[in-house]
């Protein structure tokens, strides 16, 4: 074979490569279809599937395709295949019916259907993403409608596990969205309770409870060992998103109080990892106690919101001016002294700021 031909096969290659390549990239999918083989193998694999049966095709059912698309990537990295069977190819008893256009899409876990839903229910991709992982936690989230219920839940888990309350004014919206990714995440280590509002706002001291549309607070409930005694709490006081929720979290698993003998430039916690203010009270051998005491009444009142620590000043790394009780540093902060005349002290440590005021 002479050089020429080699070269003229070679890019003959090339370009049906590039050819495939182009076909699959302009009516390629993340979506998978299946065949009715692929539906019964993916039922036989025991893994969690929502999958449209489909045949002709509105505006409005493709919009919902280009939606549950986006849902593809989000739902897989929870284990779930999103599928589509294009009925006008594949006839699946059951599911592929004599109707015009199909309206339906179906959640299965193994062989089992677990719900069927309208597709203008799951009309984008929160809706999707909501609604599928709130029907595959169904038992384990629980939804409550009365202070009652809720506190059933916790007298059931005080002294095992802390709970997570969360309100959203509508199912699908995306803070729906963001409490279920919580729970899929995080359902093992809490148990998480659903409401949509009504008294079990008032009852946890929502003063106007018409007009929060998404909250979320933490029930300390795990250190509870008595079942008359209450669960402390502490509300989420940023927008319901995936993120906060996360952090929130994080900072309820931190200490409530650190206590330190070093200087509080020297002091890492949690809290300096996900951004969030730490105040720094200081303490003698002297008045220790009611020192710790007023820390923790400190650190229950901005739980969630600052990190508390106690600085104990007799250690000699600690370098704090006397008559400065209370020290705090900002989040990412490096050095910027309160200005003087404010009850400010610059400190000789970068980005602590120094307050002159009794603990009590």
């Amino acid at each position: 074979m002479t050089r020429q031909a080699m070269l003229s096969i070679l890019l003959l290659l090339l370009l049906l490569c590039v050819t495939g390549l182009r076909g699959s990239t302009e009516t390629g999918s993340e979506l998978t279809e299946l065949t009715s083989n692929g539906f019964i193998k993916v039922l036989d694999s025991g893994k969690a599937s929502f999958i449209y049966f489909g045949n002709a095709v509105n505006p409005s059912i493709t919009l919902f395709l280009e939606q549950l698309e986006k849902s593809v990537e989000v739902l897989e990295d929870y284990g779930i295949l999103v599928a589509k069977v294009d009925c006008a190819k594949e006839k699946v008893p059951t599911y592929c019916t004599i109707e015009k256009v199909l309206k339906k899409v179906y959640l299965f876990r193994g062989g089992v259907m677990l719900r069927s839903f309208a597709t203008d229910t799951v009309f984008d991709e929160n809706a999707i993403v909501a609604h599928v992982l709130f029907a595959l936690l169904f038992n384990e989230v629980k939804y409550v409608q009365t202070p009652a219920e809720l506190q059933n839940i916790e007298k059931a888990v005080k002294g095992r596990a802390d709970v997570v309350l969360a309100h959203v004014q509508a199912l699908g919206t995306a803070e729906h969205r963001a409490v279920m990714e919580a729970a899929f995440v995080y359902g093992a280590e809490y148990q998480f309770v659903l409401t949509m509002g009504g008294t079990v706002l008032q009852h946890m001291g929502v003063e106007e409870p018409g007009k929060l549309s998404a909250g979320l607070w933490f029930l300390h409930c795990k250190l509870v060992s008595r079942r008359w005694e209450p669960c402390h709490h502490s509300a989420l006081k940023k927008p319901l998103s995936t993120v906060q929720i996360y952090t929130f979290l994080k900072l309820m698993d931190a200490p409530l109080l650190t206590e330190v003998s070093a200087d509080p430039a020297d002091v890492k916690t949690v809290h300096n990892h996900l951004q969030s203010p730490v105040l720094f009270l200081f303490t003698q051998r002297e008045t220790l106690a009611l020192d710790r005491s007023t820390a923790e009444s400190v650190a229950w009142r901005l739980r969630g919101e600052a990190g508390v620590v106690l600085v104990h000043r007799d250690h000699p790394g600690v370098n704090v001016p006397a008559g400065h009780n209370v020290a705090y540093r900002l989040p990412a902060e490096v050095s910027s002294p309160s200005p003087p005349g404010h009850g400010h002290a610059p400190s000789s440590t970068p980005g602590i700021h120094l307050q002159a005021q009794a603990l009590t």
